[in-house]
């Protein structure tokens, strides 16, 4: 009796002190566990590492057989590319070469809107619009040089967005030599010898870098043959012009909404009857920044005095008086808003 006594006073003791008979706690990891663990973190891992070495290649694919740029980068003004502002300056850059190349080859893409010169000749340009994947190849053969040459381009942007690449190449075999970068320069203001040599130190900057294709807006880009600009043969006059009141369309922010409202200006119309060509315009002021010109082409009378229809603008850049389309027309009446400019032809 007394032992069993004993025995049952231990066993409670023994509950009442919080011992009881041990057993595995179901909440910590077992070998099995952390086994398991330790391959998804290896599955994971292999996945991980199996996926960037095909984005890598795929990369390097991509460069050797999309890229025709080599090492250029898309170029462009020290600005805030969305503050809205007009832009137009100059790209330059001058640079030598070596003399047993097969021919000279310029690639290159200005968006919006370039005009091209090369050593003091003006070569080619074009709106670029929605065509923004081709590079435009012009052959600059016979006014290439060993020594000192000069390229310059004009680029123009009427919200201020833009892009500049190029490259040149000289042999099937040895191409890119000479490309975009750090080392070319921006003008922001034309001046008469500009196509000859850079202004003072003072009046250049360095370029804004926007990355290597395929970047921004712009994929990888192909080659196309360019039209060069035919010289030109004739100065086409206007026959008549006439001022007249109208208004353009606009948009305007009003209570936080924004709202297509009209806007009162002066304008002037040239007419040139039935017309083939580009048009010339010639800044009545130049201005001490870019700055925008807002025209109309029209073959109808009755086109001049509405609003609707389709709107060019032309970008000057400061200093700039005088600007020549970039595309050939065919039209007879070219309506100046705010009389800011003339206008003639040249065929």
């Amino acid at each position: 009796m007394s032992g069993a006594g004993s025995r049952e006073s231990g066993v409670g003791a023994r509950h009442t002190n919080g011992f009881r008979p041990t057993t595995p706690d179901s909440r910590l990891p077992t070998p099995t566990d952390r086994i398991l663990t330790r391959r998804l973190i290896i599955i994971a891992a292999s996945v991980f590492v199996v996926v960037a070495a095909a984005s890598r290649l795929e990369l390097l694919y991509s460069h050797k057989f999309f890229d025709n740029t080599g090492t250029a980068q898309w170029i462009w003004q020290q600005n805030r590319l969305a503050d809205g502002n007009p832009a137009a300056f100059f790209a330059t850059h001058e640079f030598d070469l070596p003399p047993n190349r097969t021919f000279t080859r310029i690639k290159m893409l200005g968006d919006p809107e370039y005009t091209l010169y090369f050593n003091g000749v003006t070569i080619g340009g074009r709106h670029v619009g929605d065509d923004n994947e081709a590079l435009d190849t012009y052959d600059v053969s016979t006014l290439a040089r060993d020594k000192k040459n000069r390229m310059v381009v004009a680029l123009r942007s009427a919200n201020g967005v833009g892009g500049l690449i190029a490259s040149i190449d000289l042999t099937q075999e040895f191409g890119n030599f000479v490309v975009t970068g750090n080392d070319w320069h921006i003008v922001r203001r034309w001046r008469d010898d500009l196509l000859l040599h850079d202004p003072p130190a003072g009046d250049i900057s360095r370029p804004q870098l926007l990355g290597r294709p395929p970047a921004r807006r712009w994929n990888y880009l192909v080659q196309r043959e360019a039209k060069p600009f035919v010289p030109s043969q004739q100065v086409v006059a206007p026959r008549e012009s006439f001022d007249f009141e109208t208004a353009l369309p606009e948009i305007a922010v009003i209570g936080g909404t924004a709202v297509t409202v009209s806007r009162k200006t002066h304008a002037t119309a040239y007419d040139f009857g039935p017309v083939s060509g580009r048009a010339r315009f010639t800044l009545r002021n130049a201005g001490d920044a870019a700055r925008n010109v807002t025209v109309r082409f029209a073959n109808n009378r009755a086109e001049l005095f509405t609003v609707e229809g389709v709107l060019d603008r032309f970008v000057f850049a400061a200093g700039e008086r005088v600007i020549v389309d970039e595309d050939s027309r065919n039209f007879r009446y070219v309506t100046v808003y705010g009389s800011a400019a003339s206008v003639d032809v040249v065929k």
